[in-house]
């Protein structure tokens, strides 16, 4: 069984909290730690994302290893620890795939910040 997963998402975007909400729902083993990036809590457990710009995409730290995962990348190990999803796994290791859905990802993120006027970094 993979170590938990910790994930850091910013409670202003509307798309992020539904997703944090639907992860948590789906998590049946305790498997993904869900904070928001104001959490004071955060840091404490995940030291390692300090400085990191988790306003601009979603952060994850693998708390076995200490990997730190952002935006698309986080999939995989996301679908790793979901029942029902762990057949996404090797599709996301697919070589090129991570990277497009990273692009497309980042590109949502930049239009979000236009859309709703806020700086990514605020």
């Amino acid at each position: 069984m993979p170590a938990p997963l910790l994930l850091a998402y910013d409670p202003a975007c509307t798309l992020c909290c539904r997703m944090a909400l639907r992860l948590a729902r789906r998590d049946r083993q305790g498997l993904l730690l869900i904070f928001s990036v104001g959490d004071p809590n955060l840091l404490a457990l995940a030291p390692e994302l300090g400085g990191k710009p988790v306003e601009k995409e979603i952060h994850g730290l693998d708390l076995g290893t200490r990997e730190i995962f952002a935006g698309a990348d986080l999939l995989r190990p996301i679908a790793r620890r979901l029942p029902g999803w762990q057949w996404l796994s090797p599709v996301l290791g697919v070589p090129g795939f991570p990277r497009l859905l990273n692009r497309l990802y980042l590109r949502w993120a930049a239009w979000r910040f236009r859309r709703t006027g806020r700086q990514p970094f605020a």
